[in-house]
């Protein structure tokens, strides 16, 4: 389907919960290591005071509440809704100047990343940051020139806020869309790199890591870059040949009608119709073809004679490595820093730890489920992200909320994986029931009274083919004996006949077969 310019809507997958661009919408920040029992620090707490009062009985300091503003102009007239992160609050008194606000805004946001980003990956400093704006319009560019008035002149009346904005395509980085999307630097800038060259790309995995979203990310860049103003068009219901032949036609004729600037193909099910279709019908004028990014659920051979990959430049994701495997937890973190920003105050730091152990054991369940999948199951059956995206931030709501998903979302799951692979492999490992690592793991306070609560995991029956019942050798199929009802009667003639034959069964023989006769 073109591109569609709105926000990133949801999508869907047959094989587990809608993909990361389903949960991931303006209201909904974007996206593991195995260190997860790291807890990040809450540096922020130095801070947490402002929170309390708007300003002093003196009215000589005031506490500011420091924003992350993503997007630019360009996109508030393509009708995408801006996105804010808040980072936490710095305190502005009559003596604080300009250089000493820099400082104040660098540090809460590099304790900001500390917490989202513990391990580091997204590659994003002090550095990234670009300018902030205050109340009443005033702007600053970091280390730029100083307005004309203290900042403490600039906030107006409350609620105080600072918009910080960070490096993007006018600065030639990708920061801000790094930090938008919690993936790693180095990373976003291969795919923009091979989007660029290539001008086709294909993004492989399985269901849930983020593909769409990524998709539609790298779209919205590629139109910013293009500085183009283009309408929202979607063309999924109609027929994709035929699209991409009138495209094609255009094009040709550059009749100068609306040329999408990209087209994302989602859900590629069969890779070698998808090749000949994009090869026939755009082999026009390679340079002024629109990009095309493509998504697919099913694992792309690397062979040399294979048409995908000759035609489109593949990414392979997968559970294992980045940016799946830290999206989780950088997401979550990302909640719960947000979270208690808004409560500032009113979280004891036991609570809050506890609630860090929480966010950090998920990704370790998700790894475990994941290892459990790949024994007993097969390829089509993975657990991605977005099984636990819908996560609480507080811990009397998690207990509950993951009780209900493993009882009736994760152990359905589990069943139908498990028994596609005794259907496809046999038997390929010792059976464990993982519900026992789950029980022995349970991080919140007295887990010990609701491990009852959670379902067990039977292994599935296994049936041999060659043990199964088979019919008679002389009687055909059941859907043969519905469809001909003459093949039918003469089967029971042949059965009243073998009866009247038999002297052991003479004058019994069956109502139904002397109704036939």
């Amino acid at each position: 389907s073109q591109f569609p310019l709105s926000s990133p809507g949801p999508t869907s997958s047959t094989s587990q919960p809608s993909g990361l661009a389903s949960l991931l919408g303006p209201s909904g920040n974007p996206p593991m290591s195995l260190s997860l029992t790291k807890s990040f620090s809450l540096s922020l707490n130095d801070l947490s005071s402002c929170d309390l009062l708007s300003t002093s009985s003196q009215h000589d300091e005031v506490c500011a509440k420091v924003l992350v503003r993503t997007g630019d102009q360009m996109e508030i007239l393509l009708g995408k809704q801006l996105q804010e992160f808040c980072l936490g609050s710095v305190t502005i008194s009559q003596r604080t100047d300009w250089t000493c606000l820099d400082s104040l805004i660098a540090k809460t946001f590099q304790d900001y990343l500390s917490q989202v980003d513990p391990m580091g990956s997204l590659g994003l400093t002090c550095d990234s940051l670009h300018m902030y704006q205050l109340n009443q319009g005033v702007q600053r560019t970091v280390g730029g020139d100083r307005p004309r008035d203290l900042p403490h002149q600039c906030l107006g009346s409350g609620p105080f806020q600072i918009f910080a904005t960070l490096k993007g395509l006018r600065e030639k980085s990708v920061d801000s869309l790094v930090f938008e999307t919690l993936i790693p630097k180095p990373m976003m800038l291969h795919y923009i790199s091979l989007l660029m060259k290539h001008r086709r790309l294909v993004l492989s995995g399985p269901s849930g890591t983020g593909k769409t979203y990524l998709a539609q990310h790298l779209a919205h860049y590629l139109l910013q870059l293009s500085q183009i103003d283009t309408s929202d068009s979607d063309h999924e219901s109609c027929d994709l040949q035929l699209y991409l032949s009138n495209l094609a036609n255009q094009i040709d004729r550059e009749s100068g009608g609306e040329v999408p600037l990209v087209v994302i193909i989602d859900d590629i099910s069969d890779s070698a119709a998808i090749t000949e279709l994009v090869n026939g019908a755009l082999t026009c004028k390679y340079h002024k073809c629109p990009y095309i990014i493509g998504t697919t659920n099913q694992p792309v051979r690397m062979t040399s004679n294979h048409g995908l990959h000759l035609s489109f430049r593949m990414v392979t994701f997968s559970n294992n490595v980045e940016p799946a495997n830290g999206f989780l937890l950088r997401y979550l973190h990302r909640k719960a820093v947000e979270t208690h920003q808004e409560e500032v105050g009113q979280v004891d730091p036991t609570h809050r730890q506890t609630l860090l152990r929480i966010l950090d054991w998920i990704p370790q369940l998700w790894y475990h489920l994941h290892a459990f999948l790949e024994k007993h199951s097969t390829s089509d059956f993975l657990i991605g992200p977005c099984f636990f995206l819908s996560c609480p931030v507080s811990v009397a709501e998690f207990r509950q909320w993951f009780i209900d998903l493993w009882n009736h979302s994760i152990i359905p799951y589990l069943q139908e994986g498990a028994k596609d692979g005794i259907k496809v492999h046999g038997q390929k490992a010792v059976w464990e029931d993982p519900v026992e690592w789950v029980r022995g793991t349970l991080p919140w306070p007295n887990a010990q009274q609701d491990q009852a609560r959670l379902f067990h995991l039977p292994p599935p029956s296994i049936g041999l083919p060659n043990e199964e019942k088979k019919p008679p050798k002389d009687t055909p199929p059941p859907s043969t004996l519905e469809s001909d009802p003459l093949m039918a009667m003469l089967l029971k003639l042949q059965e009243s006949a073998n009866y009247i034959e038999s002297p052991e069964r003479e004058g019994c023989l069956d109502p139904s077969l002397q109704t036939t006769l």
